[in-house]
């Protein structure tokens, strides 16, 4: 038996975790549900104005990556027709329209949420690298041989460091000759920073690519950066074409378009103003996981807790953590030797806190189960039968309560109007068996077991009101296997409770 127990235990350990690591490593779901993340908000305005010639406009756009998910977008076209473009690793917005137009001016609009996560899961990997590098003319190619010689032995990191220092005129040692610089200088003036870099890289045999977006900073602007993507071997490093400055994490940027495209083309119009905003930004959590479920494809997400209406979503965000609560119950029960009113009891007087408030829920309790003593004092001299008597208490509880709610809307205590969310039959059956246990182990005991339920009630109520906790078992409900696992392992458990070591600590001593 003990052996069949041990399996299952682990079985369903097992199952929880091939679970939370299929998600997680095949899904993209994150580790820390509720660990906190960046959130951007990028929005284009832009003004066209088409000639009635049939206008065609596209922009780039997010697109998502292991590391950065596209959580919402929202796109306003006005009069044009709007689709989605992919070509190759880009992705564009298109706005069109029909030739024969009116002339006129069109506004165009397009917002999108973008949530950076941890590329703990993400390995680089090297595209084909000729569709990046740039070709100029024989003379340009030789020139850049001969700048980019002299580092054919270095590292490719080393060479990426050396090649992104020429933007700010650091050439090393040797000096490369005056008139090679000369030339060169003509090369960036005809090409750009950005097309002169990638021609270095392509003679040092870096791989490398153009991109062209936004720096991660709160920013408006009416122009995108642009950036040198090289590869080291091992990760992409950018490589900021103003500066020189190397940055090794992906996050410091957001790529709308690489590989050279342009990213804003324009047929048939004139663009009269254009500008990019990007905005951090706070965002619900329990949205963003909702809206990441609901553009996924997966089995599990389409059987997800985020589908079901948002009424329901609160109710189960409770529910699924009132397991954790009859678990911890359990721990103080059994190895901890915590005294309480049975199991349920502390559990739905955690629930039932939530709408009263810890305050008020823990007087109430108290106050119902002194008036509760007394009525069935008196009730213990009719000498009634168990269920008439249990009848009479539930009436005068229930009349208690409403006598509360009374008070509560006269002088405005919300909390005490919401005193019929308690348990009442609970109560009920808890003041009987505060009577009883008053006149079978004393006050003392009566007292303290009822101090251990309304502490194990208010530990079960900070744990499911922990918004964290109930984010992590909403977005991995698998987890409630394991729980039912470590349950099965204490109710397995036969040795001394830590109570019993020191209510019996006097024994000890006298061996």
């Amino acid at each position: 038996m003990r052996r069949f127990t041990t399996i299952l235990v682990i079985l369903l350990f097992i199952f929880s975790a091939a679970i939370i690591v299929y998600r997680v490593v095949r899904l993209g779901y994150p580790v820390i549900p509720a660990a906190p993340g960046q959130t951007w908000h990028l929005s284009i305005d832009a003004h066209v104005k088409n000639n009635g010639k049939g206008i065609d406009i596209s922009m780039g756009i997010p697109i998502d990556y292991p590391w950065r998910m596209l959580v919402e977008e929202k796109i306003s076209s006005g009069t044009l027709n709007f689709n989605i473009l992919n070509e190759g690793q880009n992705r564009f917005g298109v706005w069109s329209g029909q030739e024969g137009r009116v002339p006129g001016e069109e506004m165009i609009f397009y917002h999108a949420t973008v949530l950076s996560r941890p590329k703990r899961f993400y390995k680089a990997v090297l595209p084909d690298s000729k569709a990046y590098l740039f070709s100029g003319g024989d003379i340009e190619k030789a020139i850049a041989r001969r700048l980019t010689d002299k580092w054919d032995n270095l590292p490719l990191h080393e060479r990426i460091t050396a090649i992104a220092g020429t933007v700010s005129g650091t050439w090393g040692t040797p000096s490369p000759d005056r008139g090679d610089m000369n030339a060169w200088a003509k090369v960036k003036e005809k090409y750009g920073n950005a097309k002169a870099l990638l021609m270095l890289c392509q003679s040092a045999n870096i791989p490398a690519r153009q991109s062209e977006g936004l720096f991660l900073r709160q920013s408006v602007t009416d122009k995108l950066s642009k950036w040198i993507e090289a590869w080291d071997g091992k990760r992409w490093l950018n490589v900021w074409v103003e500066t020189g400055d190397i940055y090794q994490d992906y996050t410091s940027f957001l790529p709308l378009v690489n590989g050279g495209a342009p990213a804003v083309r324009l047929t048939n119009g004139e663009i009269r103003d254009i500008r990019w905003v990007l905005v951090k930004y706070v965002t619900d959590r329990w949205s963003l996981h909702a809206e990441r479920t609901t553009r996924s494809k997966s089995f599990l997400d389409a059987w997800s807790l985020f589908g079901l209406p948002p009424e329901f979503q609160r109710t189960f965000r409770i529910l699924l953590l009132v397991p954790i609560g009859a678990l911890m119950i359990s721990v103080l029960r059994n190895i901890v030797g915590f005294p309480t009113f049975g199991i349920f009891m502390p559990v739905l007087m955690a629930l039932s806190f939530r709408n009263t408030g810890l305050i008020y829920g823990l007087g109430i309790f108290f106050g119902v189960i002194l008036l509760g003593y007394i009525v069935r004092s008196f009730l213990d001299k009719l000498r009634l039968l168990l269920v008439p008597r249990m009848s009479v208490m539930l009436t005068l509880v229930i009349g208690g309560f409403t006598i509360l709610a009374l008070i509560g809307n006269k002088y405005g205590l919300r909390e005490f109007m919401a005193v019929g969310l308690l348990p009442f039959v609970i109560l009920t059956m808890t003041i009987e068996r505060f009577f009883v246990l008053v006149e079978e182990s004393g006050t003392l005991e009566a007292f303290r077991t009822a101090c251990g339920s309304a502490a194990v009630s208010v530990l079960t109520y900070v744990i499911i009101s922990w918004e964290p906790l109930q984010l992590t078992f909403f977005v991995y409900p698998e987890l409630l296997m394991a729980i039912v696992g470590i349950q099965i392992l204490i109710g397995r458990y036969t040795g001394y409770r830590i109570s019993e070591f020191i209510r019996f600590r006097a024994i000890k001593g006298s061996r």
